[in-house]
Order: C-alpha cells, then sequence, then structure tokens
C-alpha cells in the first residue's frame, strides 16, 4: 500500500486564511502553513519545522505581501531572491519534494471612502507585477514553476476587484474561489486532484 501524499500550503495571511473546505477533495494529507504577518525571512526562519518536518511531495509557497507592504520594502529582487532561496533550501533537504511558488496576489489601492482600513493604499500594482516578473525569471532559471495567481484575480481597471478582498490585501470568499481556480488547476497537473 502506498503512502499518503502530502502537500503543504507555505505562506502569510493569504495562505494562512485560505478556506480549507475547497481542499476537500484533494488527494492527499493538506497542511496549512500559512502565518499571517509573515515576511519571507520569517518564513524562511520556520522552514524547517513547518515545511521540511512534514516530508511534502509538494509545497504550494506564496509570501511576498508584507516585505512589500511594510515600510522597510528593499525591492522586486531582494523579495523574490529570499523567496526563491527558501525554496531551493527545502528543496536541499526534500530533493524529492515539488514546490510551486505562486505570484504576489493584486491589491485594492484606492481611496474607497467608506472607512475600511485599506493597508494597500497609496502602493502600487505596477510594483507587484515587478516583483512577480522577478519570481518569475528566478522560477525559470531555477527550474521551478511559477504559478500566475495575479492574472486570474486582476480586475480590468488594474486593481484587485473589491468584490475580490475585504480590506484591499486579504481576500473575500469571492477572491479564494479564483485563486482556487488556479490552484486546482496545478493539483490536478500534479495529480492530488481527479
Amino acid at each position: 500500500m502506498s503512502k499518503e501524499k502530502v502537500l503543504v500550503l507555505f505562506g502569510d495571511s493569504l495562505t494562512d486564511y485560505f478556506p480549507m473546505e475547497l481542499f476537500q477533495d484533494v488527494e492527499a494529507q493538506v497542511y496549512n502553513r500559512g502565518e499571517a504577518g509573515n515576511t519571507v525571512p520569517e518564513m524562511a526562519a520556520r522552514a524547517e519545522m513547518d515545511v521540511v518536518s512534514l516530508k511534502p511531495d509538494l509545497v504550494l509557497m506564496q509570501g511576498g505581501a508584507n516585505d512589500y507592504l511594510l515600510p522597510f520594502y528593499r525591492g522586486a529582487e531582494v523579495v523574490a531572491g529570499q523567496l526563491l532561496r527558501t525554496a531551493e533550501r527545502i528543496l536541499e533537504k526534500l530533493p524529492g519534494t515539488r514546490i510551486c511558488i505562486e505570484s504576489l496576489y493584486p491589491m485594492y489601492t484606492k481611496k474607497t471612502g467608506n472607512g475600511i482600513p485599506f493597508w494597500s493604499e497609496g502602493k502600487s500594482n505596477k510594483e507587484i507585477q515587478a516583483v512577480n516578473s522577478e519570481i518569475e525569471r528566478l522560477c525559470g532559471e531555477k527550474e521551478i514553476p511559477y504559478v500566475d495567481v495575479y492574472r486570474e484575480l486582476i480586475g480590468e481597471d488594474g486593481e484587485l476587484p473589491l468584490s475580490y478582498t475585504v480590506d484591499g490585501v486579504h481576500l473575500s470568499r469571492k477572491g479564494y474561489e479564483q485563486v482556487w481556480k488556479v490552484l486546482s488547476g496545478v493539483l490536478t497537473a500534479e495529480k492530488f486532484l481527479r
């Protein structure tokens, strides 16, 4: 009898808050290892405990939103480089594991006037695209699959649609359903879903 496959979702609050019932048909033991507020270096610091120790077959990795939102944002190359180095360290310890790295998600960056505290106000989806371009480039160099979730979430006006978000950054149920469309395709290709 073959062992049950293991899937780890590894990221920040966007992973942490993912509605796990969407994964109910996944043919694997699924672990959500999202941690709200984490930057990529904080994810790297807990990778051994939260990912490597579980010996996953597949890791869906998402991170970088907090690195961009916080005042000490150091640029697309730094965030993308840290994300890829974290993935490579996991792969060094688990050479049989597959890691797919997700793009950063778009944000709603305009004023709403309705009193909702939008953390992303004044930020730029163009800069998020720059981070994503660098992640995609590095993934290509390192032969690590890149998963473009950004494209599924961005509205025609270049913003995350308000119906997809609760505060400009974090997703609503409807937003997560859009992400699931992309991730379920990855899971089907990786034979975790039929």
